[in-house]
């Protein structure tokens, strides 16, 4: 539904949106309508006749503001929306710049980048004028009210309701109200802007997973046999319903056993581990652990109880020893180190000036793909699951680096664990009990 990078502008740049209206805005707000309310109860005690023009002037200048409102909402809806879009296409060059380089295609890149910043400039030229105008009619119909205040004030006096001097006091007092009213709705461009960044961030908020990891009353079994079975599964990823990627697909593993998933690409093999996780559930069919449908198992409970060894390796931008516990937080150091020896890891992680608490920048930026692929079978390692899940681990690394890391791997799925591998080598499958092509 969204991408991480838009996901990740909505949380920063919205929340600091909301921070900033909730502080300073929300403050001359309140300030605002309690001087409102203050003035009104000083006007009635000074004379009522006055008091009841002045609350005649409120619905006026209310609901001007309202339409304000309203009619830059009409204007200023898809603004956010292009900066977004224009923000993507930036990010997306600055992340890929050596593919950009390496086809020529900064020029293109730039064109790009400039479209979307002219119908930023287009919409945000009318915006403007709308603005201008909304805020030009408000301040009118602000004066208008003063003026109409002012003549009954004059009125008032010339009849004799009350002196001139408790007239002008009271003028004063409803000149500062009606301007004390206005003033928030003079801020109406800012909240609106606010608005949509609130609404932005509580569409994340409040979101209910089609899949709830924290069900209490799921079930947390205090063991795990390892048995893993697809019972007539058909699948389609949300994005693309017309594609069915699993049809009919039935597959058993035995606990303890090795598996290796072989076939073409796009054949589903990666969908086999997502389904195991439960990143998806089926669209029809049953995945079960240990005989029991995989719906019933508490989500945390159940991935807490899976170790992931993925294609790309997935680096945070901290040091190496925050990733490797990264799967088991209360670690100690020597199960640190033992993991990382495991991995093939510990070797090169000390030859580093800072060993294992240097910094990887980000995404790991500073390691080779097959030093990347070792801290995160470390990282699996130390956690210690009793199913593992491997999907193509070397199959985008340099030959001397696989076989390092295939290494790794073979020490990763000895022993007594349940292991589904999606295998790209042969290499791969030395160790496998069965294969499923």
């Amino acid at each position: 539904e969204n991408s991480p990078d838009t996901l990740s502008m909505r949380l920063a740049n919205d929340a600091t949106f909301v921070r900033a209206a909730f502080s300073n805005r929300l403050s001359i707000f309140i300030q605002d309508s309690f001087a409102v309310i203050v003035a009104l109860l000083i006007g009635l005690l000074l004379g009522w006749r006055l008091a009841l023009v002045a609350l005649a002037t409120l619905p006026i200048l209310t609901l001007s503001a309202i339409a304000q409102k309203l009619w830059l909402a009409g204007f200023s809806k898809g603004i956010q929306e292009m900066h977004r879009k224009a923000s993507l296409v930036l990010e997306d060059a600055v992340r890929n710049i050596y593919t950009v380089v390496a086809f020529c295609a900064g020029n293109k890149v730039m064109e790009l980048y400039r479209m979307q910043l002219q119908r930023i400039l287009r919409q945000s030229f009318f915006h403007g004028m709308a603005i201008g105008f909304a805020f030009g009619f408000s301040q009118f119909l602000l004066f208008a009210c003063n003026a109409l205040l002012l003549w009954c004030t004059a009125l008032s006096v010339n009849r004799g309701y009350m002196n001139l001097s408790t007239a002008i006091t009271e003028y004063m007092v409803f000149s500062f109200a009606t301007f004390a009213l206005v003033e928030p709705f003079g801020l109406a461009p800012y909240i609106l802007k606010r608005r949509k960044s609130l609404i932005s961030v509580f569409e994340i908020i409040d979101r209910v997973p089609t899949i709830e990891p924290d069900d209490n009353s799921a079930l947390k079994p205090p063991n795990v046999y390892g048995s893993i079975e697809f019972k007539t599964i058909d699948f389609c990823y949300p994005t693309r319903p017309e594609v069915l990627v699993l049809s009919n697909f039935s597959l058993k593993v035995s606990g303890g056993q090795t598996l290796a998933v072989v076939g073409v690409s796009g054949s589903g093999k990666s969908t086999i581990i997502s389904l195991i996780e439960r990143y998806y559930d089926p669209v029809a069919g049953q995945v079960l652990l240990d005989g029991r449908d995989l719906k019933l198992y508490n989500l945390r409970w159940l991935r807490s109880h899976m170790g992931l060894v993925q294609q790309e390796p997935i680096i945070f931008s901290t040091t190496i020893r925050e990733n490797i516990i990264y799967a088991r937080h209360n670690a100690s150091e020597a199960e640190m180190k033992e993991a990382a020896r495991i991995a093939n890891a510990h070797h090169f992680i000390s030859s580093l000036p800072h060993g294992y608490d240097t910094h990887i920048g980000m995404r790991g930026v500073e390691l080779t793909p097959g030093q990347k692929q070792r801290i995160a079978i470390a990282r699996v390692v130390l956690k210690n699951a009793p199913i593992i899940l491997i999907d193509e681990a070397s199959s985008s690394i340099e030959s001397e680096s696989s076989r390092v890391v295939q290494e790794a791997l073979d020490t990763l799925i000895m022993g007594n664990k349940t292991t589904i591998l999606i295998a790209y080598r042969a290499a791969m499958m030395r160790h496998v009990d069965n294969i499923v092509v």
